[in-house]
This record gives C-alpha cells, structure tokens and sequence, in this order.
C-alpha cells in the first residue's frame, strides 16, 4: 500500500511539469570593465572624455539546461561600476569643464519582463531590446565662455531607460558555468544651469564588457540523469521507493515514508535550472 499511495500522489503531481529556474551568476572585477565615453556639447563647443573601470554585480539568467544550454533568457542585471571616474572636457579658448561619477551603475529598466529565450548557436547568443538604465551622480564644475561658471549634479536615472543588444556567449567546464557579454550603452540628458535654463547635452556611450560565472546547478528530481524532469523520474522514484533504495530517501533520515514523496515533489517542481 506504501508503494500505490506514494504512485497516487506522484501521479497526481505530473499535471504540471517543472520548468527551469534562474540562477544569479557573479561578475568577475577581475576579468570585466566597463569603457565609458562622456560627450560635452553646450552652445560654443564640444568634447569626449573617456574612462574606465573594474565592473561587479550579477545577472539573473535562465537556462533550458544548465548543464548543456541551448537557449538563454535574461531576467535582471545590476552591474555596479567599482571606481569612481573622473572627467575632463577642453574648449580651448571657451574654457573647461571636470566631472566625476559616483555610485554609478548599469541596471535592469523599470519593466518587470524578461528576454528570451533567444536560441544559443555553438555557445554564441543575441538578445535584442534588452531594458537598461544608468545610474549614479554626476557632478559637474565648468567655466566656459558666454556659458558662465558654475556646478551641477546629474543624475543619470534620469536619462531614462535604453533599449540595447548584448551579444554574448556560454561555455561549460566542469561544473562552473561562464557567460561573456558585451552591453553597448548610449543615453542622452540636457545640461542645465541652477536657473533651469538648457546649457547643452550630455551623452554617455560605450560598452560594459562582462565576464560572470557560476556552479551548475544539481537537479536532486532528474534521478534517471538524462537533465529533463518527467514521468521516467518519477517512476525512477516509485521503483527506488518500492525497494527501499536509499535513492528515494529524500529527506536522508534513513525512514521511507510520506515526507521522502514530498521532498521528491517538492523538488520535482522546483525544475532543473
């Protein structure tokens, strides 16, 4: 009775099938950077500052199987610039300006959607449209002919969200997941006086260049091995439960009983990432 008790239960499960989880991969500081350009164009003139820093953070990725994925989405991001930059822009004759970035950040757009799945073709992958947003302070100290001297603080969330492409790729060695990625940035905001009144515009552009990894994740339900949860799982189950096969112990207390089907059930809905 043990063994028909624990088939209804199983069976009675199989109405829906798991599906995959995201799994939060860890940027690499060492291996990731971000190249940012800032352009300066008020009345008289115009100019581009370049610099860069270590990048940190996350990504939310989802994959059809971990363990050999052929197909991605992208959930969340929050890339977090780790230096703070500093930069210069020369008029010549209509005078300077200096700014330096603080707290900034590349993050997820104000959408609660995802993108993807997009296909993964011999580790290579493009998700288009991806939602991003930069942020952090910028403030600003110019002098500048027929402009005025003075200072402000921009900050960049207000740029907006940007739709962007990131081009990337997936490889598998071992039991360490890597994505590479490249996050193309361009936003535009005006640059205003403490009157209100419009100075010119300031456009950030560049790349956010990623590298982020992370353990492939176990699937404790995919006891047949074969990365895909369904009926040949659970009667892998069934049979190992029916045997007493330390297989089906799934709460390890070395008892078979209703708790090890609903750690089986629990895990077989949780999916394999």
């Amino acid at each position: 009775m043990k063994n028909r008790a624990a088939s209804i239960v199983l069976l009675g499960a199989m109405g829906t099938m798991a599906v995959s989880a995201p799994i939060d991969m860890t940027i690499d500081p060492v291996l990731s950077t971000i190249d940012l350009d800032m352009t300066v164009d008020v009345s008289v003139a115009s100019d581009t500052d370049t610099e860069s820093s270590p990048l940190s953070g996350s990504l939310r990725v989802e994959f059809d199987d971990a363990g050999n994925p052929t197909e991605i989405s992208l959930h969340d991001l929050n890339v977090v610039i780790d230096e703070t930059l500093s930069f210069n822009w020369a008029f010549g004759f209509f005078g300077s300006a200096d700014a330096d970035l603080l707290a900034g950040e590349v993050t997820w757009g104000s959408t609660d959607a995802f993108v993807g799945p997009v296909p993964i073709d011999e580790g290579d992958f493009v998700l288009p449209d991806v939602p991003v947003a930069l942020q952090g302070t910028l403030n600003v100290f110019y002098d500048i002919f027929l402009v005025g001297t003075g200072s402000e603080s921009i900050n960049l969330a207000d740029q907006g969200d940007f739709l962007t492409q990131i081009d990337g790729s997936v490889s598998v060695s071992g039991d360490t997941i890597t994505l590479t990625s490249v996050i193309p940035l361009n936003a535009t905001t005006p640059l205003m006086d403490s009157s209100g009144a419009t100075l010119g515009t300031l456009t950030v552009s560049g790349s956010a260049n990623i590298v982020a990894t992370a353990p492939v994740p176990g699937c404790p339900a995919d006891l047949n091995g074969d990365g895909v949860l369904d009926f040949f799982d659970v009667s892998a189950f069934l049979s190992a439960y029916s045997s007493m096969d330390p297989l089906a112990d799934f709460d390890g207390n070395g008892v078979f009983d209703f708790f090890d089907v609903s750690a089986f059930l629990s895990a077989f809905s949780a999916g394999c990432p």
